[in-house]
C-alpha cells in the first residue's frame, strides 16, 4: 500500500489495510479480517470508496436515532435496530464499526427502557379495564352495558403489552368478562323470544276458540266459556304491542260479535220481523247524520248480519220495502266512510281547515271517483255490449247484469252524498 494512501486516510491502518491487490476490513469483537473488495484504478479511489460506504451505513444509522427520538411509540424501532445489528455484519466499508455497534446498544437500552415503563403503564391501565369489565359482567342493563363493553374492548385492543408474565393472564380474564357478560344477555334474550313466541300461540289459540264460537251462533250459553277467553286473555302477559295490535282488535271484534248477537237475539225474542228490521233501519239512517269520520263501520256490519238472519217475508210489501231502504242507507253509509278515508288519505290536513273548505275537498274527491266508476261502467257494458243488448238473462249470464246493476247503484249512492254535500255548502 502506497504512502500517499497511508497519508490521505490514516484510518486505514486502524481499521482496514490492502493487501496482494485487495481492500480488507480488521477483525473486531468476534469478527476476524474479512475481505471488503479488490484494488480498482488505485489504492486511493479503492480506499476512498469503502470509507464513503461507512460514512454510508454511519448516517443511516443517524437517521434512525433521530427517527427514534422523534417517535411517539419508539418499541416499533426495537426490530430494526437487530437487524441493523445483522446488517453491519456482513457491510462492506471501512471504519471504526465498533462505534455504530455501540451506539445501536446504547439505542436499545433507551428502547428497552422506554418499552419497560410502557408495559409498567399498560399494566396499570390494562388493571383498571379489567376491574370495571368485572364490575359490569353481572349487570342486566344490556343495552347500556354492552355499548359499554365495546368502548372497553376498544380501549384494551389500543392500550400495548403489560410485562409478559402477566399480559396473557389480564387478557384472558379480561375476554372471559366480556364472555360472561354476553352469553348471560343471549340466554336472556334467547329466554325471553321462547317467552314471547309461547304467549303468540297463546293469544291465537283463545282468538281462534272464540272465532268457533261465533262460527257456531254464537250460541248465549257459551257466556261464561266467552268470559273466561277474556280473563285468559288479560292474563297472557305483557309483549310488544306492535306484534299482537292486530291480534288484540280481532279478538275485540269477535267479543263484540258474541256479545251483540246474544244481546240482539235476547231483543227480538217473540218480536214481529218487520218491527226488529224498523229498529234497525231507524238506527242506520240515524247514522247517515253523522259525519263521515265518526260512522262506526264494525256496528253497521253487525247489524247488516243480524239483519240477513232475520231473513225475508215472501209476499209481505212491508219487508220488501224496508229491505229496500235498509240496503239503500247501507250502501250510502259505507260510500260515506270511505270517501271520508280517502279524503283524508289525499289530504291529511283535512281537520285543520274551515268547515267549507272540507265540504269542498270531499266534493272534488267524490267528483274523481264518480268519473272513474262512469268510466269503468263504460267500459263494461262496452265488453258486454251484446249480451247486455239482448237481455240474456240465462243462469250463465245474470252476473253479468248483476255486476252492471252493481256499478249503476253505486253511481246512485255517490251522487246522493254529492247532492247532500252540495246542498251543505249553499246552507
Amino acid at each position: 500500500m502506497s504512502d500517499s494512501a497511508i497519508k490521505e486516510y490514516p484510518e486505514i491502518s486502524e481499521f482496514g489495510y490492502i493487501k496482494d491487490g485487495k481492500v480488507y476490513l480488521k477483525g473486531y469483537f468476534e469478527f476476524k479480517d474479512r475481505e471488503l473488495g479488490v484494488v480498482r484504478e488505485s489504492e486511493e479511489e479503492s480506499m476512498r470508496y469503502f470509507v464513503n460506504r461507512y460514512e454510508m451505513v454511519k448516517k443511516k444509522l443517524e437517521d434512525v436515532k433521530n427517527s427514534v427520538k422523534e417517535a411517539e411509540n419508539k418499541g416499533s424501532y426495537l426490530m430494526k435496530l437487530i437487524h441493523m445489528r445483522t446488517y453491519l455484519a456482513q457491510y462492506n466499508g471501512l471504519g471504526d464499526f465498533v462505534v455504530l455497534y455501540n451506539e445501536i446498544n446504547e439505542l436499545e437500552d433507551e428502547i428497552s427502557a422506554y418499552i419497560e415503563k410502557n408495559r409498567e403503564k399498560n399494566y396499570e391501565i390494562k388493571t383498571a379495564l379489567l376491574e370495571e369489565a368485572n364490575s359490569l359482567k353481572g349487570s342486566t342493563d344490556w343495552k347500556n352495558t354492552a355499548m359499554k363493553f365495546k368502548e372497553l374492548k376498544l380501549k384494551w385492543i389500543k392500550t400495548g403489552s403489560a410485562h409478559k408474565e402477566v399480559d396473557d393472564r389480564l387478557t384472558k380474564d379480561f375476554n372471559d368478562a366480556l364472555e360472561y357478560f354476553f352469553s348471560r344477555r343471549k340466554s336472556f334474550f334467547t329466554e325471553q323470544t321462547r317467552i314471547m313466541n309461547e304467549r303468540m300461540m297463546k293469544y291465537r289459540k283463545l282468538l281462534y276458540q272464540l272465532e268457533q264460537i261465533n262460527k257456531q251462533g254464537s250460541d248465549p250459553s257459551q257466556k261464561e266459556t266467552v268470559k273466561s277467553l277474556q280473563r285468559d286473555w288479560r292474563n297472557v302477559g305483557n309483549i310488544p304491542k306492535n306484534k299482537v295490535r292486530r291480534m288484540q282488535m280481532q279478538f275485540k271484534k269477535e267479543l263484540d260479535r258474541y256479545f251483540n248477537s246474544i244481546k240482539y237475539s235476547a231483543a227480538i225474542k217473540d218480536r214481529p220481523i218487520v218491527d226488529i228490521k224498523k229498529d234497525f233501519l231507524k238506527t242506520v239512517s240515524e247514522m247517515l247524520n253523522l259525519n263521515g269520520s265518526k260512522v262506526n263501520i264494525n256496528e253497521v256490519k253487525q247489524i247488516q248480519d243480524n239483519w240477513k238472519k232475520l231473513g225475508k217475508q215472501p209476499n209481505h210489501q212491508e219487508d220488501k220495502e224496508l229491505n229496500l231502504r235498509f240496503r239503500i242507507v247501507c250502501n250510502e253509509l259505507f260510500e260515506t266512510y270511505f270517501l271520508e278515508k280517502s279524503t283524508k288519505y289525499f289530504h291529511p290536513d283535512i281537520y285543520r281547515k274551515s268547515p267549507e273548505e272540507q265540504v269542498n275537498l270531499r266534493i272534488s274527491v267524490l267528483n274523481e271517483s264518480i268519473k272513474k266508476d262512469e268510466q269503468e261502467l263504460e267500459e263494461f257494458q262496452k265488453k258486454h255490449a251484446f249480451v247486455l243488448a239482448q237481455g240474456m238473462r240465462s243462469s250463465s249470464n245474470m252476473n253479468i247484469f248483476q255486476q252492471r246493476n252493481n256499478y249503476v247503484n253505486k253511481l246512485k249512492t255517490k251522487g246522493r252524498i254529492l247532492e247532500k254535500l252540495e246542498q251543505e255548502l249553499e246552507h
